[in-house]
Formats: C-alpha cells, sequence, structure tokens
C-alpha cells in the first residue's frame, strides 16, 4: 500500500505516521492510532515534511497499532497547489455527519475546526479508502459539502 507519512522518532525509534490532513507534522508525545515501522536500512529521517512510501502490510488492520513496514521511501510529498474550499456553516449538520462515521472505517484522527465567518473545517482521517457509496450511503447525499475524509493507505 502507498501512503503519504511524516518520519517520527518516539522512544528512540523512527516510525512513519499519517499526515492527519496537515500540511506538516505537528509534535506530540502521543503516537497516532496506527503507524508503520521503519528499518534502520531506510533513509528515513524525522522532518517537518511529509513523504510518499510503500507500505508491506502485516495482515489485517489492527484496531490500534503497527500496520506493518515501510519497504520503499519514494521521496517528500510535493507541495500542492492550495485549492479554494468552501466551509459550511451550518454546524449541526457537520457535527451531525461526523457523528455517523463508524469505527469501522477506521478514524485516525476527527477534527473539527472553527473558521472566520462563522464557518467549520472538519477533517476525518482513515485507515483505508472508503468507496465513494458507502461514503453517501452512511453521510448523506451531501458529505463533501460537510466534512473531508482523506485516507492514509492507498491501493497502489
Amino acid at each position: 500500500m502507498r501512503a503519504e507519512v511524516f518520519f517520527v522518532r518516539r522512544a528512540g525509534v523512527v516510525t512513519a505516521e499519517p499526515t492527519g490532513g496537515v500540511r506538516r507534522w505537528i509534535p506530540s508525545a502521543d503516537p497516532q492510532r496506527f503507524w508503520a515501522s521503519v528499518g534502520a536500512d531506510l533513509e528515513a529521517e524525522p522532518a517537518h515534511h511529509g513523504h510518499l512510501v510503500d507500505i508491506e502490510m502485516a495482515g489485517t488492520p489492527p484496531d490500534h497499532g503497527s500496520i506493518g513496514r515501510v519497504v520503499r521511501n519514494l521521496g517528500r510529498v510535493a507541495e500542492q497547489v492550495a485549492r479554494e474550499r468552501r466551509y459550511p456553516s451550518d454546524a449541526d449538520a457537520v457535527f451531525g455527519c461526523l457523528d455517523r462515521v463508524p469505527e469501522s472505517w477506521l478514524p485516525y484522527e476527527v477534527r473539527v475546526g472553527e473558521r472566520p465567518g462563522p464557518c467549520w473545517d472538519a477533517f476525518v482521517g482513515t485507515l483505508l479508502p472508503v468507496p465513494q457509496q458507502e461514503l453517501r450511503d452512511v453521510l448523506g447525499p451531501d458529505w463533501d459539502h460537510l466534512i473531508r475524509i482523506e485516507p492514509w493507505l492507498t491501493p497502489r
């Protein structure tokens, strides 16, 4: 599987963790809900920018913990051009949509923040991609106007 990660040193060991929908990793003492191990032979220096990597999955994704190991570092993730995004102003709709995110999607991060306006920016990071039809069935037809959903791992 392919993923965008940050290389993070925790307790002296470098691991690969999800981006969490942010452009740069924010240091914290707590590990992410999921991570991948990084071998000593792989070039993986902790930094404030993301990398694209291939991860060899250990099997069925766990509820928490290591999902496998990084087998290839494909290099730094190129900066994406910021696109204009409309932020919803209906807080009830945003939080209602977030409440419908099931644990079976293995969310590693659910975040919501208030924007000027007042508007809301809501993000859900999942371990694996969720099919578009399932997103629509569970969250409703206008879910993509309310929240952003990004998978950590994507099929090659």
